[in-house]
This record gives C-alpha cells, sequence and structure tokens, in this order.
C-alpha cells in the first residue's frame, strides 16, 4: 500500500518531467535518478579544411599548376600571420578523369590533382583564414569543425549541470511522498559530444592574428559547440 501510495503521489511530477529525466524507486529504500543535461557555449577553435584542385592534359601540367596554387596559398597564409604548425596536409591525390568516369570515345585524356590542408586556428579568425586562401586560389572548402581549448573543462560543466538536475529530481520525489532524501549510495555517469563538437588542438599552440582582403567572399557564423552528459544517481530515502 505505501509502494502504490508513492506512485501515485509521485505521477504528476514524471508526467511534468522532461524527457530526458527519469526516476525509479526501490522496495530497498532508494531512489534512483537518472538525468541528462546539455552545455552550450561559443567555440574557441575552428579546424578549416581547404584545398585546391586542378585539371590539366597532362599529369605534369596538373601538378605543376596545383603546386602553384598550394604555393600561393601556403605563403599567403604564413605572411598573414597563421603560424606553420596550423596547417596540415591532410589529402594529395592525382588521377586520370578516366578512372573516376570511364572512358569516353574521342575525348581527350586529363588528369586531376587535388590536395587539401586541415588549418586550425582561433574560431574568430575562421572568415579571415577562409577569405585569404581563396584568394590566393584556394578552390574547396569543406567540414568546418567548432571546438574548444579545453574539452575536459566543457565536460565536467555539463556532468555538474546533470549531477544538479538528478538531485533537484530527487528532492522533488522525496518531498512529493513525504520522504526524507538520504545520502547517495552510487552514481553512474556518461558523457558525450554532440553535433558541431569538433577537435581541439592541444599543444599549447599560440595563434596570431590574421588580416583579412578587402573583400570577404562568403560569411561564416560563428559556430556553438554543445556537450552532453547523462548521471544515474542511486540515493538512500528515509521516513
Amino acid at each position: 500500500m505505501i509502494l502504490h501510495r508513492l506512485l501515485l503521489l509521485l505521477l504528476p511530477l514524471f508526467l511534468a518531467a522532461p524527457a530526458q529525466a527519469r526516476f525509479h524507486v526501490s522496495g530497498e529504500k532508494t531512489i534512483e535518478v537518472s538525468a541528462t543535461e546539455k552545455i552550450e557555449v561559443i567555440a574557441e577553435i575552428v579546424t578549416l579544411k581547404i584545398g585546391c584542385q586542378t585539371q590539366a592534359a597532362t599529369k605534369d601540367a596538373a601538378y605543376a599548376e596545383n603546386t602553384r596554387i598550394a604555393n600561393n596559398v601556403i605563403q599567403a597564409l604564413l605572411e598573414a600571420g597563421v603560424p606553420k604548425l596550423a596547417i596540415e596536409t591532410e589529402t594529395l591525390n592525382l588521377e586520370q578523369d578516366q578512372d573516376r568516369y570511364g572512358a569516353k570515345p574521342n575525348q581527350p585524356l586529363k588528369y586531376l590533382l587535388s590536395q587539401k590542408w586541415q588549418i586550425r586556428s582561433e574560431a574568430s579568425e575562421a572568415q579571415k583564414i577562409v577569405d585569404i586562401a581563396v584568394a590566393a586560389g584556394a578552390n574547396q572548402i569543406e567540414n568546418v569543425e567548432w571546438s574548444v581549448k579545453e574539452p575536459s573543462q566543457l565536460e565536467a560543466k555539463a556532468y555538474a549541470a546533470a549531477l544538479s538536475r538528478a538531485r533537484s529530481i530527487a528532492e522533488q520525489t522525496a518531498s512529493q511522498t513525504g520522504l526524507k532524501l538520504g545520502e547517495i549510495v552510487s552514481i553512474a555517469n556518461s558523457t558525450s559530444s554532440i553535433n558541431r563538437f569538433g577537435r581541439a588542438y592541444a599543444g599549447g599552440l599560440e595563434f596570431a592574428r590574421v588580416a583579412a582582403p578587402k573583400v570577404a567572399m562568403l560569411k561564416l557564423q560563428l559556430g556553438m559547440v554543445e556537450q552532453e552528459a547523462s548521471v544515474t544517481v542511486t540515493y538512500s530515502i528515509v521516513r
């Protein structure tokens, strides 16, 4: 009867609670609460994937043209203050057109060479870096990844928020039933990055501010970084 009355009293609370929170009352005088919280902050670091693609009748010509553009792009970024260590070659690929689409009658062979770099910078400099690279000859931009300098701190904040929510739910549950919340019996937790969370660059690299070209070629919206944490906390209950 006591457990039946307890469940009836808790029903309105359960229906009002968000989907990311739940509780369970056991016959061993404990309350188990699961809660999920998400923290969202403005990105501090960006990882840009920028490249150039060239096409020519011979592989030597394709290679030479790609090398010329690549040198211009890298030189422009270095002169703008982007550290050399922040620029990493990700892919370099040379192939014949017919290898990609199949041979076609009376069509001269063409060679396609593409090169991509991964560039890490302060998030606030993303727009300027893209503009500089494109002005220097880059013609491929993809996979803009936003991150933070200290992912562990963001994870800790999400975990603390989930714990606080779990405690609040447990206290409301105990209050609704005339019981008193006791000590924590156990805690299980998990965290996960969500959506736009990307890689942070570790190693203490100092990023210089760069100068943008006179005309911006596209607009990047500063990204947000989200971190989610879930906890399952078991509390003892006191009558």
